[in-house]
């Protein structure tokens, strides 16, 4: 182990830091579209079913879900703007870390060594025009292909937006392309979903947490030293507000009523990229769904929504594809 560090250059490891934007790269990867991409084909595809066919799904799809998802899917498909975003695993390389490096190594090596891994993945964007067969040929079948191409950000990346045109209203909806994605998985597993209603009591509760946690963020943010009599302000302001948590306006509305408040009574104002790290932090740790209307309904269902690979959990490079072979 200490060898391996010490000379990676002999067990042919690449330390991730020295890896820069522009560096053309190669590698044999287990190839799928994102998962945005997959659930936009998948609305389409059982749009145009459901359309030729309503008799076959009449007794199983809701037209309420069935609509809402299509238009979901109208968003995205125009966010997408022709692209393809792919997301896929290497074959034969995975990353370890040691300290505060990364390297990424050959499998073989790895599991000779019997070190700790985790996945290394290749993400980026193409054009759908530029396939040369039935996309879905070539993208839902997790097959192997190898991928030619150049690093779009220098070293290994925890986390990836696969609709680029969302970066356009990241000034004035940071979170857009999470909620899209959010609303857009919530879509298409609430008609399997039982619709009973329950108490929104709990998820009023979170709510009410969450704000306390975004609030504690910002001010951590954006002041060093609180006066008690202005914290205590603060919180006596908050605790006469009315929240909604039953509708995501109504969430919403809550973090923009403790902003505004925080940035009137502190002066200090706060950029939309504090708002919405506060806000995603907050909505992790109490765990407070992008959608609690569809949520409240999924509450006593034990079906449960695909496991998606967290982002700690895997270390990924930015590209811009090149080729795409076998």
């Amino acid at each position: 182990m200490d060898d391996l560090f010490s000379y990676p250059e002999k067990y042919a490891a690449f330390k991730a830091s020295e890896l820069i934007r522009g560096d053309l790269v190669e590698f044999h990867v287990q190839l799928s579209a994102s998962w945005i991409f997959q659930m936009s084909t998948m609305i389409a595809e059982f749009s145009d079913m459901f359309d030729e066919s309503p008799a076959l799904f009449i007794e199983n799809v809701r037209f309420a879900d069935l609509y809402n998802a299509k238009n979901a899917n109208k968003i995205i498909n125009r966010l997408l703007a022709g692209l393809v975003p792919i997301d896929g695993i290497a074959s034969g390389y995975s990353v370890v870390i040691d300290g505060i490096d990364e390297y990424i190594i050959e499998n073989t090596i790895i599991n000779h060594l019997g070190i700790d891994s985790i996945p290394l993945k290749v993400v980026g964007v193409t054009e759908h025009s530029a396939y040369w067969k039935d996309i879905r040929r070539v993208l839902f079948a997790n097959n192997e292909f190898t991928v030619l191409c150049r690093l779009s950000k220098s070293g290994l990346q925890t986390e990836w937006n696969p609709i680029k045109a969302a970066d356009i209203f990241r000034d004035f909806v940071p979170d857009l392309a999470a909620q899209i994605e959010e609303s857009s998985k919530m879509a298409m597993m609430a008609s399997s979903k039982d619709t009973s209603k329950q108490s929104p009591d709990p998820l009023h509760s979170q709510l009410i947490f969450a704000v306390s946690k975004y609030k504690d963020i910002i001010l951590s943010k954006i002041t060093d030293e609180i006066p008690d009599a202005l914290l205590e302000s603060i919180d006596e302001r908050i605790s006469q507000m009315a929240f909604y948590s039953d509708t995501a306006e109504g969430q919403r509305l809550a973090f923009s009523q403790v902003k505004a408040l925080i940035e009137e009574l502190t002066g200090q104002n706060v950029t939309p990229k504090i708002d919405f790290s506060a806000r995603e932090r907050a909505r992790k740790v109490m765990k407070l769904p992008f959608f609690p209307d569809v949520s409240v309904s999924e509450a006593n269902d034990v079906t449960t929504p695909p496991v998606l690979l967290e982002p700690k959990k895997s270390r990924m490079l930015d590209v811009e594809v090149v080729a795409i072979y076998w």
